[in-house]
């Protein structure tokens, strides 16, 4: 028996006072459904992860900070891997988001191992699906879609997705192609938003041009003022150290592209801003990745968004410059 015994009462309280406070904490970091509906605005983060090994650890504790700062509504992430999504998995923010597909281990290994692209969402998930492109036999990327049960208001859907289209300067008509099907796909929702790495060369001497979207679709970075194609890079070898350590379109040129893009369909919301993040060092002291992230908010608008056919644009397609067929012999870059 002990020397000084301890009073059962002051136990019971301090256990009954520690349960409450775990119960309170789960229930104040999880938003109910309720809570979520009352909302005008959606937060969104997309990032290329990267999958090698290179700083894993350091660099998901980098991505993991980033997370905890925003608190997006919804993340999407490409090049997802065993490895990179276990050490995800360990960080305590994971658990406040639903995971599309609800299995991503399974379609990895699916892919013999190699990386795949995931939603993840504060919102009840009410359908998904995993749409494979047929425009990709090689790489065999897919589209993932996940439509919300209560994103902001009970009256409006919100669907979002996510896809990482073939990249190299040589697959610029798979590319076209599958954003081209990718689009296709999503064209039948009010609210839609894709986000992912698109590997877009935009510009004049880039392989894929100008990237011309249909009426009704509208590239998130550009239709905020003071942005264009040249301030929105997500791929920057004179700013990113594990982009630098990847191959040039030639030995001479640093490259910097807007890979990286959310293209969306609105009727019930506008884009209201967008930044680019994930460009500087963390308290990990790394990057998360090779490539920048891109943050968007979208808020319900008063007024519904009238899509007036101004033009016979019906379908995605790249404005090449004449010579683009001289470009796509180039050395291919890695993005």
């Amino acid at each position: 028996m002990a020397a000084f015994p301890i009073s059962r009462g002051p136990l019971l309280i301090l256990s009954i006072l520690i349960i409450t406070a775990f119960v309170l904490r789960a229930f104040l970091s999880v938003p109910s459904a309720s809570s979520l509906g009352s909302r005008r605005q959606i937060t969104m983060l997309t990032f290329n992860i990267w999958y090698p090994s290179v700083k894993m650890k350091e660099r998901m504790n980098a991505l993991g900070e980033i997370v905890q700062n925003l608190k997006p509504d919804i993340l999407t992430f490409q090049e997802v891997t065993l490895d990179n999504l276990a050490l995800l998995r360990r960080q305590h923010w994971f658990d406040r988001y639903n995971v599309v597909p609800p299995d991503p281990e399974l379609e990895i290994r699916k892919h013999e191992g190699k990386h795949f692209v995931v939603i993840l969402t504060v919102y009840p998930v009410d359908k998904w699906f995993i749409y494979p492109l047929k425009n990709s036999p090689v790489y065999h990327r897919k589209l993932v879609r996940a439509e919300t049960k209560s994103a902001v208001s009970s009256n409006v859907r919100f669907v979002i997705a996510t896809t990482h289209l073939v990249h190299a300067a040589s697959n610029t008509q798979k590319r076209e192609l599958q954003l081209k099907e990718t689009l296709k796909v999503l064209s039948g929702y009010k609210n839609v938003c894709v986000m992912g790495d698109m590997n877009i060369n935009e510009g004049k001497f880039k392989a894929d041009g100008e990237v011309v979207l249909p009426y009704s679709w509208s590239d998130a970075w550009l239709s905020l003022p003071g942005n264009t194609v040249s301030n929105g890079n997500t791929w920057d070898q004179s700013r990113n150290a594990f982009a630098s350590m990847q191959s040039n379109t030639n030995t001479t040129k640093i490259y910097k592209a807007r890979v990286d893009r959310v293209f969306c369909k609105l009727s019930d919301f506008k884009v209201k801003e967008m930044r680019i993040v994930g460009n500087e060092s963390t308290k990990s002291g790394v990057l998360p990745s090779d490539h920048f992230g891109l943050f968007t908010i979208i808020e319900l608008s008063s007024r519904k968004t009238q899509h007036k056919k101004t033009s016979a644009v019906t379908e995605v397609f790249f404005k090449r410059s004449p010579d683009w067929g001289k470009l796509i012999n180039q050395k291919d870059e890695k993005s």
